[in-house]
């Protein structure tokens, strides 16, 4: 397999984060504190500020401001600002962001400025990432010289197989020791 190959590989599982590693079941209850806060039902949105937390089953989100979205009394849209927004589930997965949007309906969730993704050690990191919950499927997009960048910690990595013992890099048999070079055992 040629290392491209095996770069591209290594690549799309680490990126690959499994759908349960976002995905907080919907009929879980959704809690909002904050400093303060406005609902307006008829609306169907809500504005709050000042230490936001939201939390929903391992699903946690902390932002300086969040504005929620509903209809028909469901939950479809959290869009979060701060410095940064943070968000985690459990132990397997961290985010950080200026912005986050989820969007529950689409099922995607998009992080801007300086957005960063951590899952099982892996990371991701550019200007704006996006992911989606039900492809899996993660981009990333840079600005100005920020690069995107991703870390595969080397126990995540897949080995490379090693070579038999009797080969050597160009390809020769491996010579006979010479019986000069053995040791004289009388």
């Amino acid at each position: 397999m040629s290392l491209t190959r095996r770069l591209l590989n290594i690549i799309a599982l680490a990126v690959t984060l499994p759908v349960s590693a976002v995905a907080a079941p919907p009929q879980m209850p959704v809690s909002v504190t904050a400093d303060s806060g406005r609902f307006e039902q008829d609306a169907g949105s809500g504005l709050y500020r000042g230490n936001v937390e939201l939390i929903q089953g391992k699903r946690k989100l902390f932002a300086d401001e969040m504005r929620l979205y509903t209809r028909n009394g469901e939950l479809t849209r959290v869009e979060a600002s701060g410095t940064p927004v943070r968000m985690e589930e459990g132990k397997d997965l961290q985010a950080h962001a200026n912005n986050l949007v989820y969007d529950i309906r689409k099922r995607t969730l998009v992080l801007t400025g300086d957005a960063y993704i951590e899952h099982l050690g892996n990371t991701f990191e550019g200007a704006k990432v996006e992911y989606s919950l039900d492809s899996k499927r993660v981009d990333a997009s840079s600005e100005g010289d920020k690069r995107v960048r991703l870390v595969i910690p080397a126990e995540n990595q897949t080995p490379e197989q090693a070579p038999p013992a009797d080969d050597n890099e160009n390809g020769e048999a491996p010579e006979e020791p010479s019986p000069e070079a053995e040791p004289n055992t009388q």
